[in-house]
């Protein structure tokens, strides 16, 4: 069995060849399907897609709209808090050393771990155990313990593990994987 660092490696050059044609279409399926998934939940942690991962701007340009959509926040480099968005193009900011968008404390508003209904949760890979890699550094696997709502992996279906990672004590499974 490989080493979390390998496969990691591995999965990450997978999801980097992928053609643009292949992502719009992952992304366009994700929303379709995501939106019936989610559309109990009033309170959804979603994530701000970086570029290489699968385009969810779409699906939380919905959940903005309904007022349902949650984004994480760094905090410290090493926390991460809820915060909920309601207008994409206005209420996010970049962080430089993440590279990714995310809620500005000014304008939106901190919600409480306890009111999230249902989180999507990115990865580097997932195996058909509801196992779900990360890119290392345990910012989701630190936040996953806190929550109590059903846990969301999404991604490409390249990033899937047929055989089972290891998994560490950390290591939170997901309720369920979608991946497209």
């Amino acid at each position: 069995m490989k080493s979390k660092g390998a496969i990691r490696e591995k999965f990450i050059a997978r999801r980097e060849a992928l053609s643009k044609e292949r992502r719009k279409e992952a992304s366009e399926e994700a929303t379709k399907h995501l939106i019936k998934v989610l559309s109990g939940f009033t309170m959804v942690l979603s994530f701000a897609s970086k570029e290489e991962e699968i385009n969810l701007w779409p699906l939380n340009e919905i959940l903005a709209k309904e007022g349902r959509l949650l984004l994480p926040k760094m905090i410290s480099g090493t926390k991460i808090l809820p915060f909920q968005v309601k207008a994409l193009d206005k209420e996010l900011v970049f962080h430089s050393k993440w590279k990714v968008l995310e809620p500005s404390a000014e304008l939106c508003k901190e919600i409480a771990v306890d009111k999230i209904d249902c989180m999507i949760v990115p990865g580097v890979a997932f195996d058909r155990g509801h196992g779900r890699l990360g890119y290392g550094k345990g910012f989701y696997d630190r936040f996953l313990v806190k929550v109590t709502c059903p846990l969301i992996g999404v991604g490409f279906k390249e990033q899937l593990l047929e055989t089972p990672f290891p998994h560490e004590n950390h290591d939170i499974p997901l309720t369920d994987i979608f991946l497209f």
